[in-house]
Parts: C-alpha cells; sequence; structure tokens
C-alpha cells in the first residue's frame, strides 16, 4: 500500500493511498464469501447459493461493504505513519476505478499538534477556604420564602409589585390600534391579562399601562399615554403616541409565607434551626463546587499561559458549534428575540470560535499530560461517568453506551480531569484562608 503525504497547512496533510489490484481482489473474495455464509435465498439452503447467484442479488452491497473496507484500510495504514499523529479525518474521496486496477482514496487528515508541554509539575493553585455567614443563610431563607410566596386577592389598591388583573385598549390618531395594526396584538389591547403594577423594562409590553396600575382598585377605570420609540418592532407604532383605556379587574398581592410548623413541614424540616442548617450546608455545597471550578480554570490559565500553537480546524469546528448553540441560548433565556439572535450570528460565533480554541488547546495539553502522569481509567470510574451523563442528558445508560462517538467523547473527559487532578495534586499545594 502506497502513501503520498502532502503538507496542506501545520495540523492538515493530504495523503493519497493507493491499494493495489491484488489485495483489492483479496478484500472483495473476503466480502463475498460474508455474504455468501450469510445468504438466504429460495431453493438453496443457508450459506450454499452459488457466487455468481450471491453476487446477482447482492451486487450493490457488496460494492458498498467492499468501498467501506477499503476506505478503513486505508485510513488504518495513515494511522501507522511515524511522521504524524492522527487527530481525525477532515474528508475523503476516491476515485472511480475498473476491476482489476489499483484502488486510489485521497484523505483529508487533521494530525496531533507538535507543542512543548508546560512544566505542569510546577504549578501551584492553593484552595480557598469557604465561609458562609448568617447573613447568607438569612439572604437564602427570604428567597425561599419569596419562592413560596403565593399572590393574594385584595380588595385594596394596587401597589407597586402587585399583580393586577386589567383590561386595555389602545387608540392612536383617532383610530384602535388593532385597526392599524392587526399583528400588535399586546401593543393594541388585551381583554384579560395580568400585569405587574409599576413594572418596567422590556418584558413589560406598555410600560405606560403597568405604571397606571398603581393605586387602582377592582373596577376602577384610568387612562394613560405612551409614546412608542422611532425604532419600535411594530412599524406601525414607530413614533406614535397611544392613548389606553384601562380597567383593573383583580388585584392580587404577595403574601410571604411565616415561619411557622406549616412552612417547615413544607419544606420537609421540623423547625427553623434545621432549615437554617440545611440552608448552610447548601450555600457551603455550591461555594466549595464553585471555588472547585474556579480553581480549575485557574490551573488551565496557568498552563497555557504563553502557549501558542496551531489547532487543528476540525476539532476546533466541533467544539464552536456546540458552544455557539450554547452562547445563543443562553442569550434567548435572557430575553434575545431570533431577529436580535440572527443580528448577533456573527459575534456570536467570534466568540465561539474564541472560546473553542482555548477548550481544544486545554485539550491537547490536558492530553499529553495524561501520557506523563500515565493516567488510566478503571472500568468503575467510566461506568460512574457513564451513569453522570446518562442522568444529566436524560438518556437511559444503556441506550448511551451503545454510541460509542459519546462513550469516547465521556471517557477522553474522565482522563483529562483526571489529568487535571494530577496538575492540582502537585506538591508544595498548599490550603490559604479566603482574604
Amino acid at each position: 500500500m502506497e502513501l503520498k503525504i502532502a503538507v496542506t497547512n501545520p495540523t492538515r496533510r493530504s495523503v493519497t493511498v493507493t491499494i493495489p489490484a491484488a489485495d483489492v481482489a483479496t478484500a472483495e473474495k473476503e466480502v463475498v464469501r460474508g455474504f455468501m455464509r450469510e445468504a438466504s435465498l429460495p431453493g438453496f439452503r443457508p450459506g450454499k447459493a452459488p457466487e455468481a447467484v450471491v453476487r446477482g442479488k447482492y451486487g450493490k452491497a457488496i460494492a458498498d461493504e467492499l468501498s467501506q473496507r477499503l476506505l478503513s484500510k486505508g485510513y488504518a495504514r495513515i494511522g501507522e505513519e511515524k511522521s504524524f499523529t492522527l487527530y481525525g479525518l477532515a474528508d475523503v474521496q476516491r476515485d472511480d476505478t475498473a476491476a482489476g486496477k489499483d484502488v486510489v482514496i485521497r484523505y483529508e487528515v487533521d494530525i496531533v499538534p507538535e507543542f512543548k508541554t508546560p512544566d505542569w509539575k510546577s504549578v501551584r493553585v492553593p484552595e480557598e477556604a469557604v465561609m458562609v455567614t448568617d447573613a447568607d443563610v438569612e439572604e437564602h431563607l427570604t428567597k425561599l420564602r419569596e419562592q413560596r410566596s403565593r399572590y393574594e386577592k385584595t380588595d385594596e389598591a394596587a401597589a407597586k409589585g402587585d399583580y393586577v388583573r386589567v383590561s386595555y385598549s389602545g387608540v392612536c390618531d383617532g383610530k384602535p390600534v388593532a385597526d392599524l395594526d392587526p399583528e400588535a396584538k399586546a401593543f393594541g389591547h388585551a381583554q384579560s391579562t395580568w400585569e405587574e403594577a409599576g413594572a418596567e423594562g422590556e418584558i413589560v409590553a406598555v410600560p405606560a399601562v403597568a405604571k397606571s396600575l398603581v393605586g387602582l382598585k377592582a373596577g376602577d377605570k384610568a387612562e394613560a399615554v405612551h409614546a412608542f420609540s422611532a425604532d419600535h418592532e411594530r412599524e406601525a407604532l414607530r413614533g406614535k403616541q397611544v392613548t389606553y383605556a384601562i380597567e383593573a379587574l383583580e388585584v392580587r398581592r404577595k403574601a410571604v409565607p411565616a415561619l411557622n410548623e406549616e412552612f417547615f413541614k413544607s419544606v420537609g424540616v421540623a423547625d427553623e434551626a434545621e432549615l437554617r442548617a440545611q440552608l448552610r450546608k447548601g450555600v457551603e455545597g455550591s461555594r466549595r463546587q464553585a471555588a472547585e471550578r474556579a480553581r480549575r480554570e485557574k490551573a488551565v490559565d496557568a498552563l497555557l499561559a504563553g502557549l501558542d500553537f496551531p489547532l487543528p480546524e476540525s476539532a476546533v469546528d466541533a467544539v464552536a458549534r456546540e458552544l455557539f448553540y450554547e452562547y445563543a441560548q443562553l442569550r434567548m433565556r435572557s430575553g434575545a428575540s431570533p431577529e436580535q439572535l440572527e443580528s448577533q450570528r456573527d459575534e456570536i460565533l467570534a466568540e465561539s470560535r474564541k472560546a473553542a480554541a482555548v477548550r481544544v488547546r486545554a485539550q491537547f495539553v490536558l492530553s499529553r499530560i495524561a501520557e506523563e502522569a500515565k493516567v488510566e481509567v478503571s472500568r468503575e470510574e467510566l461506568s460512574a461517568a457513564v451513569m453522570r451523563a446518562a442522568y444529566a442528558s436524560q438518556v437511559q445508560p444503556e441506550k448511551l453506551v451503545q454510541d460509542r462517538q459519546r462513550l469516547a467523547e465521556i471517557r477522553r473527559d474522565l482522563v483529562l480531569n483526571k489529568a487535571l487532578d494530577a496538575v492540582l495534586a502537585g506538591e508544595g499545594a498548599s490550603k490559604v484562608e479566603k482574604a
């Protein structure tokens, strides 16, 4: 098998593999014999059908299997090359070849970059002591009570922060907004909707309506004028002033639960002391996790400091795609509209590729450290990691282990994390009190 290697860039090689006709013929015979063993054709006992009949029935399947076998054979040969370490396949093309001729396959492969391993044994990132104060516990207790608050109906006038069920309709230039813009929806009218009295910000359709609700009781009516911006999303309302007729239908006020037996029972504790103890423990656990994440990030930063080397395009592209989706989802959860996301596409993509380059570079460095530290993964560790991944992705473990690529990723991440553990466990690491 002949190889011709051309350098495309520092991390990519164009490899032409020529498989001799004799080897192709041998591979074809093996494929055909396999089909003959498994073939079940009318008039013949299993495995006894003549070769010509099998070729006639399964010609295309035989050709596909042979092609795949040759592609794999060529790729395996590239993996044996000593002049570089294969990272992954970027592209492959096979020339049309007549029967009895050599087969020529062209592979585009990415290779592991060359770089100097950082002095990871000298990296020191001390642990920080985690402190939880009574004020921290009080803050989380307040949040817990807020989360379990209920909005109860009241006959009193709405105060800022109360919720009001309201109806309203807007008029602009003497015409209902619904006539000017049938798609205006909440910007034009609402028959019965809940609004937070005095609320502001992007989540409020018409801030003037929300502001006018303060001081209204159920049954009260009011009028509000709102000036829409010149760049508002609804073209018909840009730069317009709309007058809204408003009627408060119902007022509800937040009732924060008291610290009593009923509340303690609802959260599964005996009394306030136990609740505060659990909150303290939870806060401390969360802060320890955050501190450990920060410590690991600092260790990676220390390893990569001043280290720059070319990265395989396929590796960066794969990670960037994942991060692009994550960053887009994050912006959507923060209130970005599909139109805003589209306008920010290039910005998000650049951000994704920058972060992807850092992550990929860290993976290569930690992989090298794993080799030097002789990191091994036990069957028990891999099983535990699979269970965690299955739980996080809500997939049955049995199904997950059938995904060879995902399983390889889980094992890789486990190795990289153990390599980082080795860095953090270096001599001289010590605990320090948090300043």
